[in-house]
């Protein structure tokens, strides 16, 4: 499972490279990256990570009904994190932040508002640097748990790490300086809306139709 998670991240950042440097040579140099569109596309790869990891560690060996729907978590956010990493390597820049700091969303056109300032403010008492993401002891809890409460768990962490990614998505679709980057931003906000919305809604009746989904044996 890891090998081949790590094969198509490999490949989804290699596509999305490839696709952005034969640009470069084709098309005339695109504008500079600005504080935000850098902070974002490392910031969120980190977050994103994180949602992978997960993913990754809840279907191994479980046969759960969450099937489908967790596979579109892991492919969309393998596929956005080529782009983000992609970007980055274009860019000549860090795929990582040289620190937890999330000062880039202090690059806005007006000063923070309440809401942008309780979000720092809890970035900085976090000691991930990220509200939302999970603890190792809780990433712990959910390989070692079974059945329903494995998929209970899994839903829990997958909708409060959603959630802690909202204000850096909002702050991107606003702010950053490069289309692309508010438009990725833009997408990736409507579609962690409706996921959360599926996850607070309790997935009824085991995301039928769900590609890819099995339906457990009643007791």
């Amino acid at each position: 499972m890891r090998a081949g998670l790590l094969a198509l991240t490999a490949a989804a950042i290699g596509l999305a490279l490839g696709a952005l440097l034969q640009s470069r040579t084709t098309a005339p140099a695109a504008p500079a990256p600005g504080v935000v569109d850098i902070g974002f596309a490392q910031h969120m790869s980190r977050h994103h990570d994180q949602a992978v990891m997960l993913v990754s560690l809840f279907l191994q060996k479980h046969d759960t009904p969450l099937a489908g729907f967790s596979h579109r978590i892991l492919e969309g956010q393998l596929v956005e994190l080529g782009q983000m990493r992609g970007w980055l390597a274009l860019w000549d820049e860090p795929l990582t932040p040289d620190s937890l700091a999330m000062s880039w969303m202090l690059a806005g056109s007006e000063p923070p508002d309440d809401e942008l300032r309780a979000y720092l403010l809890a970035c900085e008492a976090s000691s991930s640097g990220m509200p939302g993401l999970a603890t190792t002891d809780e990433i712990q809890t959910l390989t070692q748990a079974e059945g329903e409460t494995r998929d209970r768990i899994f839903l829990e962490l997958m909708q409060r790490h959603h959630e802690g990614g909202l204000p850096m998505l909002n702050f991107a679709a606003r702010e950053a300086k490069l289309p692309a980057v508010r438009q990725l931003a833009e997408r990736m906000l409507v579609e962690q809306l409706r996921e959360i919305a599926r996850m607070r809604g309790g997935m009824p009746a085991a995301t039928a139709g769900e590609p890819g989904s099995a339906q457990r044996p009643a007791p």
